[in-house]
């Protein structure tokens, strides 16, 4: 994105939030088109809610009209459930990805095959990312199901193979869910997943519940608590070290905030969400962002969805929230600080040539939202 367009949305971002007011579209829209699973896994409960629902084939394609019809810059994740359960799933990304969307796809990698890694490689994805939560089988099967180790290992490998015989394709990442039970391993799934030839490794902490983002504690399942902060800790400093020298692993904000989280001293000071930047849409159509939908997607629309009372709401619920889930896909760091993002903006366009340009179409946003800000005192 160039820099006025990225300094736009980050206005917008930041002023919707101050406001409450949907100024901004989503930057990351999850689309969860069924809740059905190749496996059960400990940690997730998903499978257990909205059973019965699938987002059909047609109310998704109007959906990517909808979001097209925007011209916003944003990330479209599919999910689930497994989302090559879906029969129909590849026609569905092609035709987002005819539209000029961004997608991506979350797998547990059960289902992929080298002729079914073929078509992910081809299907104009930009990220395709397989869930592995241990450096060993035991691990990794103990969380989700037996033979999932392998599975995701082989699934990994199919990518891989895949894009290096076509010379393109996606991105492909793998995600890792930080807990008591894989604490051990987690530098070790950085020197197993950079073997098998992936381009990114996320790392997310464990979460109580997929539909209470701000139910957390430590007498949770899978929490890391006591000395296990101290591996945690140790951990943390051993990934750092190796991302500062060969990169792979991507820091979607501090990772020594995941101490903080677990041991129940993260603040806002130290991370918040925007509740404008997510939003997720579940297999029944309902749009939501954290906590209560705001409204059914495929019957009124995503823009009706965002400007209901629900969703407001919603967001004021969200705002006095004090229970940072510290998951990447509520924050947008880059628009918490107006001061911030005007520095940065002025460093970026230093040595452009069309300087003084760009310079007046930002003051003139800073205009535009001064006037707004008029409006609502």
């Amino acid at each position: 994105m160039d820099h006025i367009k990225r300094f736009s949305q980050n206005l917008a971002y930041y002023f919707s939030d101050k406001l409450n007011q949907p100024l901004a579209k989503p930057l990351w829209i999850y689309l969860s088109l069924s809740h059905k699973c190749t496996y059960r896994c400990q940690m997730c409960g998903v499978v257990n809610i909205l059973q019965g629902y699938d987002l059909g084939k047609d109310e998704v394609k109007k959906l990517f009209d909808e979001i097209a019809s925007w011209g916003w810059d944003l990330t479209i994740v599919i999910t689930g459930g497994e989302v090559f359960l879906r029969s129909d799933v590849f026609e569905i990304i092609e035709y987002g990805c005819a539209k000029g969307l961004k997608i991506e796809a979350v797998s547990n990698g059960a289902l992929i095959t080298k002729d079914l890694a073929d078509r992910v490689i081809s299907s104009g994805l930009k990220n395709i990312a397989i869930s592995l939560d241990g450096a060993k089988e035991s691990t990794h099967d103990a969380i989700r199901q037996k033979g999932a180790f392998k599975k995701a290992v082989s699934a990994i490998s199919n990518l891989v193979q895949s894009k290096k015989e076509r010379g393109y394709g996606p991105q492909i990442s793998v995600w890792s869910t930080i807990m008591k039970e894989n604490i051990n391993e987690l530098f070790d799934i950085i020197v197993l997943v950079s073997n098998l030839g992936i381009e990114c490794l996320v790392y997310h902490p464990v979460i109580v519940a997929q539909d209470d983002m701000q139910n957390t504690g430590p007498d949770a399942p899978f929490w890391v608590k006591g000395r296990d902060l101290e591996v945690l800790k140790e951990q943390i400093d051993k990934i750092t070290d190796y991302r500062a020298k060969h990169g792979l692993v991507a820091f979607l904000h501090d990772p020594y905030l995941w101490l903080k989280y677990f041991n129940g001293q993260l603040s806002k000071q130290d991370w918040k969400c925007n509740p404008f930047v997510f939003m997720n849409i579940g297999p029944d159509g309902e749009a939501r962002s954290c906590g209560a939908a705001f409204g059914n997607a495929k019957n009124i629309g995503l823009d009706k969805c965002l400007v209901s009372q629900e969703a407001l709401k919603a967001r004021s619920l969200m705002g006095a929230c004090q229970k940072p889930c510290l998951q990447t896909c509520w924050a947008n760091p880059e628009s918490d600080s107006l001061i911030k993002m005007t520095e940065d903006f002025i460093a970026q366009v230093r040595d452009d040539k069309n300087k003084s340009k760009l310079v007046k179409e930002a003051l003139n946003m800073l205009s535009h939202y001064e006037n707004k800000l008029k409006e609502y005192v």
